[in-house]
């Protein structure tokens, strides 16, 4: 448990400013988002634009570079969605999908998962390359779905963030399997809400 304890510690006191920063800026983006506020999505793009900063000069992470720029896209396209594309802003905005759809959704996220995970384990040094592929391609997925803003995009992040959980403690990340602890919380609290949003909006 100490060394649980001394973990976090040195990896909080390591912690960059513009670390810190997108740390409280996607905690802000989750919990405005479970909230079903519309501002969730400009801590949306300063998230990526502060991770992107962090992980180009601090880390050389290249590739997850890329997907920060999908991560601003889709911020912008939510937005935009949640303004314009719905009946107005408000619960009636909500979407549900059919179970059929989610069964491809899932299917075509394994296979994707797996494929990424191949590549990635036989053609590169990374660690947990499965897992790791799993988590990325269905936060793809997920993030698109909370565009969309619907409402079983928490059941997504949900799976995403407790395995998310288990994958930066197997790797000595203590203090970020913390933070999705919370970001699991949040994502938990995100589906009721909105569910009793959108039984209200349609009752």
């Amino acid at each position: 448990m100490q060394e649980l304890i001394d973990s976090i510690i040195s990896t909080w006191q390591g912690i960059t400013p513009v670390e810190f920063w997108a740390v409280i800026t996607s905690i802000a983006y989750a919990w405005l988002a479970s909230r079903n506020n519309i501002w969730c999505w400009l801590f949306g793009i300063a998230s990526p634009i502060l991770t992107m900063y962090a992980l180009y000069f601090y880390f050389n992470l290249y590739a997850e570079v890329i997907l920060q720029f999908y991560y601003i896209g889709m911020a912008i396209y939510g937005f935009y969605t949640w303004k314009f594309g719905g009946i107005k802003h408000s619960e009636k905005s909500i979407e549900v999908w059919p179970v059929k759809k989610h069964i491809l959704i899932i299917i075509t996220g394994l296979l994707l998962s797996i494929i990424l995970g191949y590549v990635l384990k036989n053609y590169t040094d990374a660690a947990s390359t499965y897992v790791d592929s799993f988590t990325t391609v269905f936060a793809v997925f997920a993030t698109y779905m909370t565009a969309r803003r619907l409402l079983e995009n928490w059941i997504y992040w949900i799976v995403i963030d407790t395995v998310s959980i288990f994958l930066y403690a197997g790797r000595g990340g203590y203090f970020f399997a913390l933070l999705f602890v919370a970001y699991t919380i949040i994502a938990i609290y995100g589906f009721y809400h909105w569910r009793k949003q959108f039984k209200t909006a349609h009752a």
